[in-house]
């Protein structure tokens, strides 16, 4: 007997696919996250990479060739060869399956040949495997501290919202 093969292919989002993403990652949230990742990558500003295993998505991360655009780490870091990588998930029932990992590293190869110097990314203070999964992978909190993020929903019932989340920035040479 041949064991189950766990084979994910990372390609860029394509317009087609929008709806499906939205449903599949974000069920209720109606200012459509994923589209607005996708216009990033249709102004040319990054590119939308999903990770699918078979015809199922389960996981994403959206890599800017620039940044991040966060007041508190621009005032410490200088990033404008700094791609950086946003809005990353695995579904939870493909966790630990390299997922993450082979979203990041493909991420990491787009930048490099983009000319970037540096990758970077935000974590949670409170999500330590998350950590420790971008320690395994060459990323260094950069020591300058937590600072909050918001962004802002809507709810399946029209009611606008905003999430904050404190964070750590971790950084990567890619040269």
């Amino acid at each position: 007997m041949i064991p189950n093969e766990f084979n994910i292919k990372i390609k860029p989002a394509e317009e087609s696919q929008l709806d499906f993403l939205e449903e599949m990652f974000s069920p209720g949230d109606l200012t459509k996250p994923h589209h607005r990742r996708y216009d990033i990558q249709k102004r040319g500003e990054g590119v939308y990479l999903i990770a699918w295993h078979h015809n199922i998505p389960v996981g994403h991360f959206l890599l800017r060739w620039s940044g991040p655009h966060d007041d508190h780490v621009t005032r410490y870091i200088h990033v404008a060869q700094s791609a950086f990588l946003e809005a990353g998930e695995t579904k939870g029932e493909y966790r630990k399956k390299g997922v993450a990992t082979a979203i990041i590293r493909q991420a990491e190869r787009l930048a490099k040949e983009k000319g970037c110097t540096h990758i970077g990314l935000n974590v949670g203070t409170d999500n330590s495997t998350a950590k420790r999964l971008y320690e395994k992978l060459g990323y260094i909190d950069w020591e300058y501290g937590e600072f909050p993020i918001s962004w802002e929903y809507i709810d399946k019932n029209g009611n606008k919202g905003t999430e904050t989340e404190m964070v750590i920035y971790m950084q990567k040479r890619i040269i």
